[in-house]
């Protein structure tokens, strides 16, 4: 915890987080940095916001990392669900992950030797809906931002997280999230910064239309080449998908470790924009690990 604090400048991210109340006069209120460093502790221990409370009260490593002296009092888990509510409204966790990335990107921890592009499903937090009577898929009440998409052969219901992954340090420079019916390749222009040197990408991103917008930018073409029923691929090109594919598979490696390490197979929130924010918090936790990795 003492190493993960002394890596960034926090005084950037206490002014973004500066929109939100935090009042010392009136009703006693947290400081912003604090709850935001503990729904980092949140994100790196799977914790609810129940757990979170108390392990704030329990152990001295989370109360020093957070900011919390050993007479105050932890926050209220309800504290915790009211401040992410205000970091949605105003948008500040866009901008918090921003910020980490700028301030990586100056420790030259960022290569942009090239990006790495994929999607991931992230299942609904509601049961899934039933089928409609014309066999396509339900709406959830509970989540009607949520929808469907078939993904090695079986149905999903949720949305998808959309990343791009710097090549070589593995940190994620960008994401989005959309609902799961939203196709991969739509997504493609999203996950550029436009200072990496490729773009590497499967099958699902291999369109006219992609190709076009690597060239704008400047960008060199890695995503593999995609066959039809009408136009098999040549030994050429089956040879650049293999050589192209071991290039691009970290990116499974960093999916990998939210699944696993983070837990982030499923969402915890109802609607696109509450869950866009467990994205971008899970991001921000993993980038830190990861800084702290780089930097040992």
């Amino acid at each position: 915890m003492d190493k993960l604090n002394g890596l960034l400048d926090w005084a950037p991210f206490e002014k973004l987080l500066s929109v939100i109340y935090s009042s010392a006069e009136g009703r006693p209120s947290h400081p912003v940095l604090l709850l935001f460093k503990a729904l980092l502790l949140q994100t790196w221990y799977t914790l609810s916001d129940y757990a979170l409370e108390e392990a704030l009260d329990d152990r001295l490593s989370f109360r020093r990392f957070a900011g919390l002296s050993a007479s105050e009092k932890s926050p209220d888990h309800s504290v915790f669900s009211r401040f992410r509510d205000q970091l949605v409204k105003h948008g500040v966790h866009d901008r918090l992950f921003d910020e980490l990335n700028r301030q990586m990107d100056t420790k030259g921890l960022m290569l942009k030797q090239g990006i790495l592009i994929d999607a991931t499903v992230i299942e609904a937090a509601p049961k899934k809906p039933r089928a409609n009577k014309d066999g396509t898929g339900g709406r959830s009440p509970q989540d009607p931002d949520a929808d469907w998409t078939k993904k090695g052969g079986k149905y999903h219901f949720g949305y998808k997280a959309h990343v791009g992954i710097d090549q070589g340090s593995e940190l994620i420079r960008k994401i989005s999230m959309t609902p799961a019916h939203v196709h991969d390749g739509n997504m493609l222009e999203s996950a550029l910064s436009g200072d990496e040197d490729w773009a590497f990408a499967d099958k699902a991103y291999d369109s006219k239309k992609n190709h076009k917008i690597l060239r704008g930018k400047g960008i060199s073409n890695g995503i593999l080449i995609k066959g039809t029923r009408k136009r098999a691929l040549t030994a050429v090109e089956k040879r650049c998908n293999r050589i192209l594919s071991k290039l691009r598979c970290p990116v499974e490696r960093v999916f990998g470790t939210l699944k696993r390490s983070y837990r982030y197979c499923r969402a915890k929130y109802l609607g696109l924009r509450k869950n866009k924010l467990q994205l971008t918090m899970t991001c921000i936790a993993y980038n830190l690990r990861r800084m702290e990795k780089l930097c040992a």
